[in-house]
C-alpha cells in the first residue's frame, strides 16, 4: 500500500476539519460546551473547545493508550455546515478502513506511516495548546463527529459507567492467554494451576469494564421518531432552529461518577470477581 496516499488523506481530513472550524467560529448562534477550570485559567471559549476537539489527534504524553479525551455539548449549525461535518465522517470512515487493512497487511509500514503522521501539521498540535503531543492517537482521528439534521426541542445528558465487553472463553483460549505471558511469575503458575483443574467444555467469559461515556438523550418535534438517543465524546453538532436558541438542556458533571451508580443485578450468570485476573477470565455462576 502507497503510504504517501494516506499521508495525503490524513492532510485533507485535517484541512476539512479546520474548514469546519473556521466556519463555525463564524456563527452568530449561541452554544453551550461546558469548559474545565484549568480551560477557563487558559482563557478558552466554547467554540475554542469545540475547535479542538474536533481537531485533536495525537496523544498527549503519560496518556493511556486504551483512553480518548472527549466532550460533550451543543453546536447549532447551518444546512452547509452540516454537509461538510458528513463528508469529515465519511472520510474518517475511508481512512479508518485503509489503516485497518495496512495494520493487517503490513505493520512495519503500518509503524512507519504512524511515525509520519504523527510529525504533521506541527502548528496545529502547537495550537491546540497541549504539552508534549507525539504520535498519531488513531481512535481519536476517525472518531465520528455526533451529527443531527434536525432541530431537537431538549436535550439530556448523563454519564453511563456500566457497560462491559463479555466475550466467551474456552479453557484451551484461557490456557494459551497465560502462556503468553510471563510463565516465570509466581502469579501466572497459580492461575495456570487453578485453569487445570476446570474440564475443558467449561465455559469462561472474558469481560472488560468499559470506558464511562456521556450518553445523550434528544427530543423532537417533528414527524420523524421523537426521541433519538446517542453516546458521544465530541460536541454534537445539529441544524440551527429558525430562532437561533439552544435547546433546554441539563448540566451533567464534566466528569463520570467514580462510584457505579446501579446496583447489582441479582439475575447476573457471571461471577463478580475474575478467576484469572491477568486475562480478566470470569466463571460463569452455578446454579
Amino acid at each position: 500500500m502507497d503510504i504517501s496516499h494516506l499521508v495525503q488523506h490524513f492532510d485533507q481530513l485535517v484541512q476539512q476539519t479546520q474548514k469546519l472550524c473556521s466556519q463555525l467560529r463564524q456563527n452568530p448562534y449561541k452554544i453551550w460546551v461546558p469548559l474545565t477550570e484549568i480551560e477557563c485559567e487558559l482563557g478558552l471559549t466554547p467554540i475554542d473547545k469545540v475547535c479542538h476537539s474536533l481537531q485533536d489527534f495525537w496523544y498527549q504524553d503519560g496518556q493511556d493508550g486504551r483512553e480518548t479525551r472527549s466532550s460533550f455539548g451543543l453546536v447549532p449549525a447551518t444546512p452547509e455546515q452540516l454537509n461538510l461535518a458528513n463528508l469529515i465522517n465519511e472520510e474518517k470512515e475511508h481512512f479508518k478502513n485503509k489503516i485497518k487493512q495496512l495494520q493487517k497487511t503490513n505493520k512495519s509500514q503500518w509503524l512507519d506511516l504512524r511515525k509520519e503522521l504523527g510529525q504533521t501539521h506541527p502548528q496545529l498540535r502547537e495550537k491546540l495548546r497541549y504539552s508534549g503531543l507525539s504520535r498519531l492517537h488513531i481512535k481519536q482521528t476517525w472518531r465520528h463527529i455526533p451529527i443531527i439534521d434536525r432541530t431537537p426541542i431538549r436535550a439530556g445528558f448523563n454519564w453511563y459507567q456500566s457497560g462491559r465487553s463479555i466475550q466467551k472463553f474456552t479453557v484451551k483460549q484461557a490456557q494459551d492467554a497465560l502462556l503468553n505471558l510471563d510463565t516465570s511469575s509466581d502469579h501466572i503458575q497459580t492461575q495456570l494451576s487453578l485453569l487445570n483443574k476446570l474440564t475443558a467444555s467449561t465455559p469462561l467469559a472474558k469481560v472488560q469494564n468499559l470506558a464511562p461515556t456521556m450518553r445523550a438523550n434528544l427530543f423532537f418535534d417533528d414527524e420523524r421518531p421523537s426521541r433519538q438517543a446517542m453516546n458521544v465524546s465530541l460536541p454534537i453538532i445539529f441544524k440551527v432552529s429558525e430562532s437561533g436558541k439552544l435547546p433546554p438542556h441539563n448540566e451533567p458533571d464534566l466528569s463520570a461518577p467514580t462510584q457505579r451508580s446501579r446496583k447489582v443485578r441479582s439475575d447476573r450468570v457471571i461471577e463478580d470477581h475474575p478467576f484469572l485476573p491477568s486475562i480478566r477470565v470470569h466463571r460463569y455462576i452455578n446454579k
